[in-house]
């Protein structure tokens, strides 16, 4: 019995002692990963500070300059603060600038400039009143990261390509599509539109019966013209009107950008709407341009851009039924 308990006893020991090595071994891989993920990022500070403190952030690429300026909440375009812009890129750029490390410091050699006497990308950070400058050059071929000099500093840094590749927009692309009206189209109760012919279309949404109303007590909400209220309209025609009214806008062009409604074709516009969903009214107009599609609304002195099906999808009332 005791040798038996002796050698329980021993293999409990080997059993906890198999533990604490697996547990050591695995610590120790964790750490191996961690370093080799450092190692990765990159281990050499060159900029060290909260994105939240982030005044604003300048760069300049294929010869155009944005200046982004940050209010403790919002980015807007220090020339022109009406902008739309996609905050989530903005904020991608300030993390990858507050804690900028690089892999690896050269000293330059003779006769090698790695794309820094005239960078690619200049990027200037100022936070707390104080600014740094780093400009991007050339990429490696073989390792894929990117060459970088910090202002002040002759030495040259090699960094993961993708610090740079954050600031790879110009103003175009640095919009965010949105609704400008604010519109959400399955709320909507009424909707009138006016064609550049001069015709007016006033629909309603109301409740009717289901099928032929007959057993089944349901209502669901369906359109229908105002002088016609006993008419069934074709549900495509109508769920085209409401996407045109609930979509996004692809582009934007601000009154302190130079927008011009009239050459956008506004003072002859294809439709202009107003509707509402029982707690806002909405003013807006569809025209088209020499070079496409836009949408105005009601006390914004913004052009927008939109896809031609939104702007066609309003049609004569005959054309619904």
């Amino acid at each position: 019995m005791r040798a038996k308990r002796r050698t329980l006893l021993l293999l409990l020991a080997l059993a906890a002692l198999a533990g604490a090595a697996l547990a050591l071994l695995t610590r120790a891989n964790r750490q191996t990963q961690a370093a080799e993920k450092a190692k990765e990022a990159g281990s050499i500070p060159l900029a060290a500070f909260d994105p939240n403190t982030l005044d604003a952030i300048t760069y300049s690429r294929q010869g155009e300059t944005l200046a982004l300026v940050y209010d403790g909440e919002d980015w807007t375009l220090a020339d022109d603060p009406d902008y739309h812009l996609d905050q989530t890129k903005c904020d991608t750029m300030a993390v990858a600038l507050a804690d900028l490390k690089a892999k690896r410091r050269l000293e330059a050699q003779p006769g090698e400039d790695y794309g820094l006497d005239a960078p690619a990308l200049t990027v200037t950070a100022t936070a707390a009143g104080e600014s740094v400058t780093f400009g991007f050059g050339d990429t490696n071929p073989i390792t894929g990261d990117i060459y970088l000099q910090k202002a002040g500093d002759g030495a040259v840094y090699t960094a993961d390509a993708a610090k740079a590749g954050c600031f790879a927009y110009g103003k175009e692309e640095l919009f965010e599509p949105f609704n400008p009206a604010g519109i959400t189209a399955s709320r909507l109760e009424r909707i009138d539109y006016t064609l550049a012919d001069g015709e007016t279309v006033r629909l309603r949404a109301v409740s009717a019966p289901e099928g032929d109303g007959a057993g089944s007590g349901a209502y669901p909400t369906v359109w229908r013209r105002e002088d016609a209220p006993d008419t069934p309209l074709d549900t495509e025609k109508v769920d085209a009107i409401l996407a045109a009214l609930g979509g996004f806008v692809t582009g934007q062009r601000t009154a302190a950008a130079g927008a011009d409604p009239a050459a956008c074709g506004f003072d002859a516009p294809l439709v202009t709407v107003a509707a509402s969903d029982g707690e806002t009214d909405y003013a807006l107009a569809f025209a088209a341009g020499a070079d496409g599609y836009y949408l105005q609304t009601a006390g914004d002195g913004s052009v927008y851009t939109v896809d031609g099906t939104a702007a066609r999808a309003f049609c004569p009332a005959d054309g619904l039924i």
